[in-house]
């Protein structure tokens, strides 16, 4: 039997804030998200400077382009990063860049464990990511079972599991070890699945 870790049972600090956009601002999104799907990729991962497909580490389909609202919501992001930083002990460190993306969850789609800080496929030195912000919207009522956020704790057997809530913003350290659990979304349709607009503020 492996010896106890002292860091088991010690979480990374995380926040939910719930109704991020508000009624109105998740609609929008939600319709902008259904109106792209035919521009919607495979998500891929790092390698080597380019993504490469890694379809037994991670299934979605992932969109860049977020449109008119990649301004709106930077902005919104980033107006939270001297408070978040406060609450989870962290440094302030000026921003040098933002990442984002819009990412689709359904059927049997997922992602195993991992960390935020080298997973982008266009991670660029100098844009080290420091905080990760996941925003969730869906169709309601939820058509999807599944699709929690599992946070491991720092020895990492324990963890903690986060509902995909509809318009609600988890964010917690890029350096936190976590997954996406598996999707179930028997009828297949694009427009019934897990919804999330995952931010980095990098510095």
């Amino acid at each position: 039997m492996p010896e106890p870790s002292f860091l088991g049972g010690r979480f990374p600090p995380h926040r939910i804030l719930s109704g991020w956009l508000g009624a109105a601002g998740s609609a929008r999104v939600l319709a902008y998200a259904l109106a792209s799907e035919a521009r919607f990729a495979p998500t891929r991962l790092a390698h080597e400077g380019t993504g490469r497909l890694e379809t037994l580490t991670r299934l979605s389909a992932v969109l860049k382009d977020l449109g008119a609202f990649a301004r709106p919501l930077r902005r919104r992001a980033l107006a939270l990063q001297a408070e978040l930083e406060a609450d989870f002990g962290m440094a302030h460190t000026p921003p040098n860049s933002t990442q984002m993306e819009l990412v689709a969850h359904g059927d049997g789609a997922f992602y195993r464990p991992h960390t935020d800080t080298f997973t982008g496929d266009q991670y660029t030195p100098g844009g080290r990511r420091r905080l990760t912000m996941v925003y969730y919207f869906h169709r309601e009522p939820r058509r999807f079972t599944g699709g929690r956020l599992r946070l491991f704790d720092l020895g990492g057997g324990q963890t903690i599991d986060v509902e995909p809530v509809h318009d609600s913003l988890l964010v917690f350290p890029s350096t936190a070890r976590h997954e996406v659990e598996r999707v179930s979304c028997p009828d297949g349709a694009f427009a019934d699945g897990r919804f999330a607009v995952n931010i980095w503020l990098c510095g």
